[in-house]
């Protein structure tokens, strides 16, 4: 996510020759990316394990079908959610996370409530716990008790059904203003990483992300007034006339982790690059194509790097309100349309959307990426060595800063993205690079972890230790 105050965290790290533009990330995705890719390059120690291609997602991975359905007013959604989930490991209870209760989002006069929930097995009344929520709301995660305990490899099934209200005119990932609405993560999140069990990390006192959650098959159904179009997470149809002047927009997403829905009288224009339909969205004053070009050109240039795209489709929205960006799977909200804000967003769709991460546990493979993209591609963050010398860790937890929203900040996005060009300038940067696709590769639809990377790096001592000097790796 890129955020409004980037001017200010630019101010306070000129001091070390550091502009970082910043942004939040989320995910999932439409899943038709081009399983075929052309043969990734040799590991960096020559080994034969380096994938050729992008692993396959799990074939046992959740179904989530969703549907919003948004008021006149644009103020309020209604939402349900059904979730067939098979654990990897034995559960007593299903665990959902409620972004929008987060204080910061509650403060700007967002929420969710829950109306009505169940499983299958069925254990008694649904409950929730703060986990750092703000005052005023039920929670900050949903519990489903089972009644027994579920092996793992046996089904469950699940039932929510939700209000989301939406403020106005702030800058997240909820809101509305004049004749445009917008949400990402308004659904409860499953909040599953496989081989680890439940996430339970307190919502933040900052904006920023602190979920995990796996890839998942999901349908997402939003209904909205006529005179507006939908931009949504995966791989949208044309719109089907409702009731009273309403629409209904389908689509879906074969991998997504997550999924956001913007809503507005857009003026949209498409292209294809690389396989992939890349679609904006802007005003209906304001000429598409300039947008579009720019995100073209990112996509082009997030290919040559990483591989073919995720997604099968990218939505991108430009939204009447200033700020930065804030990314989901194969869908961007546009608070700035700025090349720097492009790059950085569409870098999501690799890391974070499809190279997941736990957002609470190691924020920086998904931030710390996608401000390094920036800089190998366009050289505009001021990214420099001497915000290595910025206190603090990289791989730093979100919960370890506490309310220091800014130290957040500059240490995992701009400390972090400063750690990966050394270490790919110390690689020396052919080696880093092949290295980097084979771990891109290796990772693909997975939740992954600093030891995956160090994995694909231990060819590279060198680049490794000064990840390691970073507090980007474990020594």
């Amino acid at each position: 996510m890129s955020r409004s105050a980037l001017r200010r965290r630019a101010a306070a790290l000129a001091a070390v020759g550091l502009v970082a533009a910043a942004c939040t990330s989320r995910a999932g995705g439409d899943g038709s990316f081009q399983a075929s890719a052309s043969p990734g390059p040799s590991s960096a120690s020559g080994s034969a394990a380096c994938p050729a291609s992008y692993a396959q997602p799990d074939p046992r991975r959740p179904e989530v079908r969703l549907t919003f359905d948004l008021a006149g007013d644009l103020a309020t959604v209604r939402g349900t959610e059904d979730v067939t989930f098979t654990p990897d490991l034995p559960v007593r209870e299903l665990v959902f996370r409620l972004t929008a209760n987060t204080p910061p989002t509650v403060r700007q006069g967002n929420r969710i409530e829950i109306t009505a929930a169940r499983s299958d097995p069925g254990g008694g009344a649904y409950r929730f716990r703060t986990a750092g929520a703000a005052a005023g709301t039920q929670g900050g995660l949903l519990v489903l008790p089972l009644g027994r305990q579920v092996p793992a490899g046996q089904p469950v099934t699940a039932h929510v059904e939700f209000t989301l209200t939406l403020g106005t005119r702030a800058f997240d990932r909820f809101g509305h203003s004049g004749q445009y609405a917008w949400w990402g993560s308004g659904q409860p999140l499953l909040a599953w990483e496989r081989g680890v069990g439940w996430h339970e990390e307190p919502l933040l006192q900052y904006t920023a992300e602190s979920a995990t959650s796996e890839a998942a098959r999901t349908d997402l159904t939003v209904t909205a007034p006529g005179k507006y179009t939908v931009l949504s997470t995966g791989s949208q149809g044309a719109p089907r006339d409702g009731e009273g002047g309403r629409k209904r927009w389908h689509a879906v997403a074969d991998r997504a982790r997550d999924v956001s829905v913007v809503v507005g009288p857009f003026r949209t224009a498409k292209a294809t690059v690389a396989g992939t339909t890349v679609q904006v969205g802007t005003a209906p004053d304001k000429a598409p194509q300039r947008l579009l070009t720019e995100a073209e050109r990112g996509v082009r240039e997030l290919v040559a790097r990483f591989g073919p795209p995720p997604f099968g489709s990218i939505n991108l929205a430009r939204l009447p309100i200033s700020g930065g960006g804030i990314e989901y799977p194969g869908a961007i909200m546009l608070l700035d349309d700025s090349r720097v804000v492009t790059v950085h967003e569409l870098a999501h769709q690799w890391f974070y959307a499809m190279v997941g991460n736990s957002q609470a546990r190691d924020p920086w493979l998904d931030e710390a990426f996608a401000t390094f993209a920036e800089e190998e591609i366009d050289g505009t963050t001021g990214v420099t060595a001497g915000a290595l010398k910025l206190p603090g860790k990289v791989g730093d937890s979100t919960t370890h800063y506490g309310r220091n929203g800014q130290a957040y900040y500059n240490t995992t996005y701009g400390k972090g993205a400063a750690a990966l060009i050394a270490a790919r300038d110390a690689g020396p940067p052919d080696k880093f690079d092949a290295a980097l696709r084979c771990y891109v590769n290796a990772n693909a639809w997975r939740i992954a972890k600093p030891a995956d990377l160090a994995a694909a790096l231990a060819g590279l001592p060198a680049s490794t230790k000064v990840l390691q000097d970073a507090g980007a790796l474990p020594r």
